[in-house]
């Protein structure tokens, strides 16, 4: 590669981004409606108000909930989004929560009282639950009611605070909570009982981005594997909100927006008809693919693919290597060791990847596979390959001889009889080697 032709290398995504004047800019997976109908709800809620918006690691969450953010900000409202896993800087949830909303809202109002109020509150809760750790004490001393009432006035004062800079600005204050699950237990659990009890005034809604399952532990790390999870974490929520998986066409729009940022990438995986696109599109739609898994791989492919004069078929043998790599990273061992033969990767594909009709003849992948190992493993006669192709497929005679045309027509652009997968495998544990 010459300094002339530089390829950019990009790993890390950029942060979605909603601009305050069109929110929906950058959905790539069809949100909008959600999000406007969640907005709508918020917008029309006379009580406070508190919602999840639940998904697994990777479906989109913050990019969800920051929509919201700037579609409620359209509204009128405020809208603050927090990061509880980033911006926990102190460790008390309370003075954290309202630190973000003074720095977001610093030009919007008067803070300071709010500010005042949330410290005295945090610190004496922070006091009261240390104590009997530090300097254990008995139940009926004295110090025990004065610390409870100290704190009673303390959430008092704070929820007067609030009350009183909400009503003076006659907006609504909707508060982003995103990231919960990736705290510690305690800190995610204190938060969601402060979001629940503190900021329960009229004209605050608070959303909350979580994973249940993830959430889910958290409790039972602090409670016990018998716990009720879903009862727990039901006292806390008024309203949830499940996040679909994408569909295959939200996938494919997906894939594009991240091409179109990759120069490279976009030259070999931007064309909706291309089928390393389409192997991706499949991987993302069949095996239960993260936004952010696939996002990864794309861009691993996009530094892995070598300089403009490659080898045709290099870029979908490479996909098929990641992809065969992320469903299951033992066989993919296996096959690189030559401790697994290509019959039996076929049959892992083929387990995995299983809502093909409708976009994709598998035979296609079953024959770039078929050629990872090179020509020595694979009979060129068509009688002799249709005999080994169902030996390790058990599939019908039509789909031998349809793979078998498939083959010839690869063999064509290959530079030579030798196998890929050494060659693959040391580009891929570069570039993808978590």
């Amino acid at each position: 590669m010459s300094d002339a032709d530089p390829r950019p290398v990009d790993l890390r995504p950029k942060e979605f981004e909603s601009p305050p004047d069109d929110p929906f800019a950058n959905d790539r997976l069809n949100r909008k409606e959600s999000v406007e109908s969640l907005c709508t709800i918020i917008q029309n809620a006379r009580r406070p108000l508190v919602v999840s918006v639940e998904g697994a690691y990777g479906t989109g969450k913050s990019s969800f909930l920051r929509m919201c953010a700037s579609r409620m900000s359209q509204l009128g409202a405020w809208a603050v989004e927090f990061n509880a896993w980033q911006q926990g800087h102190t460790g008390r949830p309370l003075i954290d929560l309202v630190a973000a909303l003074s720095t977001r809202l610093a030009d919007r109002g008067s803070w300071d009282k709010v500010k005042d109020a949330a410290r005295h509150a945090g610190w004496r809760t922070a006091g009261y639950l240390t104590r009997g750790i530090v300097a254990p004490i008995e139940a009926d001393s004295p110090v025990v009611f004065q610390e409870w009432a100290d704190i009673d006035d303390g959430v008092a004062e704070f929820r007067a605070s609030l009350r009183e800079e909400i009503e003076a600005a006659g907006k609504k204050l909707v508060i982003l909570v995103d990231e919960l699950d990736r705290c510690e237990p305690t800190y995610a659990l204190d938060l969601l009982n402060k979001a629940r009890h503190l900021f329960d005034i009229d004209g605050v809604v608070i959303v909350f981005g979580v994973n249940r399952e993830e959430l889910g532990h958290a409790v039972e790390t602090l409670y016990g594997p018998k716990c009720d999870v879903d009862g727990y974490l039901r006292r806390f929520v008024d309203l949830s909100m499940q996040l679909q998986l994408p569909t295959t066409v939200e996938w494919a729009a997906y894939m594009t927006s991240i091409c179109d940022s990759l120069l490279d990438c976009t030259r070999i995986l931007g064309d909706e008809s291309n089928t390393p696109r389409v192997v991706l599109t499949l991987l993302a739609d069949n095996c239960g693919g993260r936004l952010r898994d696939i996002e990864q791989i794309v861009r691993q492919a996009n530094l892995a693919l070598p300089p403009r004069d490659y080898n045709p078929i290099w870029p979908l043998q490479l996909i098929t290597m990641l992809a065969l790599r992320y469903l299951d990273r033992d066989s993919y061992e296996r096959f690189v060791a030559g401790d697994a033969g290509t019959g039996e990767v076929l049959l892992v594909m083929r387990e995995h990847l299983t809502k093909t009709e409708a976009m994709f003849d598998m035979t296609f992948l079953d024959a770039v596979l078929l050629l990872l190992h090179g020509d020595q493993e694979v009979p060129r006669d068509e009688n002799a390959f249709v005999e080994y192709y169902q030996s390790i497929r058990k599939g019908e005679i039509d789909d031998a001889k349809s793979t078998y045309g498939l083959l010839q027509g690869l063999r064509r652009h290959t530079f030579a009889p030798m196998s890929a997968v050494e060659t693959l495998h040391k580009i891929i544990e570069i570039a993808a080697p978590i």
